[in-house]
């Protein structure tokens, strides 16, 4: 983990679940953040990132680029906000203030094709700008897959979020903008052409909440949202089958069944020691349960987080120690016997 850092210039993300959290980094190279190809686990998140305007070339220059989870990042003075990778999640960003120099192709969020998996939610992205985006999903390079983009405020742009099948020859499919607050846009909301994503359940309001999120009553300058707070730590109320002793946290099923309560709605992680194991979501009541793969015959010490649909994690809950033990003890020897004084007989073994 890379975290509280002050940089000045790139962050080049090199190797596996490598995480850069609360750092300032200023950067006037291509990119602020910079995950290799094929690099997996990167995490960058509440880091501030500022592009300075310009690239090396007088161009412009993005804030993040590569595949990962990024969360709660503020986002400006840079072209394109986030260049995902496929297998991204993008969660809470506040992206804003794009500047470049050259001739820019503004977006807050670029997906540029050749991409799948990308989720994004939570954030609001400005484009002040009167041309290209918010969001930009194209297949310039490539089919695109599987995006879904919901609950984020998006304004600006010459469309606000675009779906466009018409730069290249590869098929867009499995995208969905829903639930999301849009406006501000020079020619409308959306541009959809040559396939078939859903655009649905979304609101115009997205300028008049920029305009009230966007500037300081005193200083006029840009401020972050506030990021939603994380949900509480879940329960693991009880499980089962408890056999034998009840309440002495021995089973002999390898297989059991944890139940508890979280946030309604929030997505339950559980974890055998450091190992996550499985995941559950938690009902509109708050309820949960979770059947374990088979567990192998020692000592387990299972815990739960909880994170909510903007990306926010909880404190772990409560440990509780279950210990499976499945085999019988071995069958006894009698090595000896005799007959005592009293009529009795002894008998010795192991």
């Amino acid at each position: 983990m890379v975290s509280g850092l002050n940089i000045t210039g790139s962050v080049y993300i090199k190797a596996d679940n490598v995480t850069l959290e609360n750092c300032k980094i200023t950067s006037g190279g291509w990119a602020g953040v910079t995950i290799d190809s094929g690099v997996t686990g990167a995490v960058v998140q509440n880091c501030t990132i500022d592009g300075t305007g310009r690239a090396p070339d007088g161009t412009g220059n993005q804030g993040i680029m590569g595949s990962g989870t990024f969360i709660g990042n503020n986002i400006f003075n840079v072209e394109n906000g986030i260049v995902p990778g496929s297998n991204s999640v993008i969660q809470g960003n506040y992206i804003h203030d794009l500047q470049a120099g050259g001739s820019p192709h503004y977006d807050g969020i670029q997906i540029d094709g050749g991409l799948s998996n990308i989720q994004i939610s939570g954030n609001s992205i400005i484009n002040q700008w009167g041309w290209t985006s918010a969001v930009m999903i194209d297949n310039d390079f490539g089919p695109v897959s599987n995006v879904t983009v919901t609950n984020n405020l998006l304004t600006g742009g010459a469309y606000t979020v675009y779906a466009d099948s018409n730069l290249g020859t590869a098929s867009i499919t499995g995208v969905s903008f829903t639930n999301n607050h849009i406006g501000g846009a020079q020619y409308g909301d959306a541009l959809i052409r040559g396939n078939d994503s859903v655009f649905s359940g979304n609101y115009t309001d997205g300028a008049t909440l920029a305009s009230a999120l966007n500037t300081s009553a005193n200083s006029g300058t840009t401020t972050s949202p506030t990021p939603a707070p994380a949900p509480s730590a879940p329960v693991i109320a009880s499980w089962s089958p408890d056999t034998g002793a009840t309440g002495d946290g021995i089973t002999d099923a390898s297989q059991i069944t944890l139940h508890g309560t979280a946030a309604a709605g929030s997505t339950v992680k559980v974890y055998d020691g450091s190992t996550q194991i499985g995941t559950a979501t938690a009902t509109t009541t708050g309820g949960w349960d979770y059947i374990t793969k088979v567990l192998t015959d020692a000592k387990h010490t299972l815990t739960a987080t909880a994170t909510s649909s903007s990306g926010q994690t909880s404190a772990a809950s409560a440990a509780v120690a279950v210990t499976v033990d499945t085999k019988a003890p071995a069958a006894p020897t009698i090595a000896s016997d005799t007959v005592n004084t009293a009529n009795q007989v002894v008998m010795s073994g192991a």
